[in-house]
């Protein structure tokens, strides 16, 4: 009798699988060079696609290592990101709403985009890569329903609340790209933070990273009572150079199924754009529509 020295059936399969639960559990072990890591951690979620192909490849094949293999790497994706992706569960009304969005440079459409997000009737707004020209016809848009604003460089803020004690910081930039205010909110005034970090591509992190730092431990050292952090990060909350600000601050998902992707805005495949918060309920969390910037805009309601 001739023997079969092929292995179980579907081992490729099997051990993709058992390589990208690998992945999912240990990538904060990867090695941050060039900034690939971070590249990485920003499409883990994407994993889960392709274990889904794996899954479907391992059933054609009738493979029991396969499908076990794939079981298990199932499990680790939703125990990493099942929450995030269910929409998010919350009770009451909020007391105050939040918009952001990157407007995107030399952008024509930038006043239609101020008044898409102003049409919405949220408390602050906050805008990104705000250009000489962009920012006298966004506030020529917002001014009149938003009498309180703060503009450092290319980042903007404006309220229906009374703002004080301003205060612009360059997060060790260089030159300043983000703005913290106090708000005259009822009861206990809150402090909003209003930032555009550096981007990220590979090679050039560095700038990013320092700013992500400095404004953790800025916030750490700030014992306001109510605090808001809101802006572009161009950094996606499985990046591990975001978990400094997770770790005293809060995001709430999504109120609809999925991550709240929010870059690009075609097609969005990651979340740049966040509003963190601390001393404050999440009460809603919602993507908006392609308005026609390169994001799209975030609107999060908190008490």
């Amino acid at each position: 009798m001739i023997r079969s020295s092929r292995g179980p059936r579907g081992i490729v399969v099997g051990l993709l699988a058992l390589m990208t639960g690998a992945l999912l559990l240990w990538h904060d072990l990867l090695p941050n060079i060039g900034g690939s890591a971070s590249l990485v951690e920003t499409f883990l979620p994407w994993l889960g696609v392709f274990i889904l192909v794996l899954g479907v490849a391992a059933l054609v094949r009738l493979s029991v290592f396969g499908t076990l293999c794939v079981a298990a790497a199932a499990a680790v994706w939703g125990t990493l990101f099942l929450p995030a992706f269910l929409p998010g569960m919350h009770a009451g009304a909020p007391s105050l709403t939040v918009a952001s969005e990157n407007i995107h440079a030399q952008n024509s459409a930038a006043g239609s985009i101020a008044k898409d997000l102003a049409d919405r009737a949220p408390d602050v707004i906050a805008l990104q890569e705000l250009d000489a020209t962009a920012r006298e016809t966004v506030s020529a848009v917002l001014d009149p329903g938003y009498p309180h604003s703060a503009i450092v460089g290319t980042v903007g803020l404006w309220s229906k609340y009374p703002i004080s004690d301003e205060q612009r910081l360059d997060l060790g930039l260089g030159w300043d790209r983000a703005v913290r205010v106090d708000l005259d909110t009822p009861g206990t005034p809150t402090r909003v933070y209003a930032v555009h970090i550096a981007s990220v591509r590979p090679g050039a992190y560095q700038s990013r990273d320092t700013m992500l730092a400095q404004l953790a431990e800025t916030v750490k050292a700030d014992d306001s009572a109510k605090l808001i952090v809101v802006g572009d990060f161009n950094t996606a909350s499985t990046d591990r150079k975001f978990q400094p600000l997770l770790s005293t601050l809060t995001e709430a998902p999504d109120n609809t199924l999925g991550f709240g992707f929010t870059w690009p805005a075609e097609f969005p495949v990651a979340r740049l754009d966040h509003v963190l918060v601390r001393g404050l309920t999440n009460v809603t969390s919602d993507v908006l529509a392609d308005n026609g910037s390169d994001h799209r805009g975030i609107l999060v309601g908190v008490r």
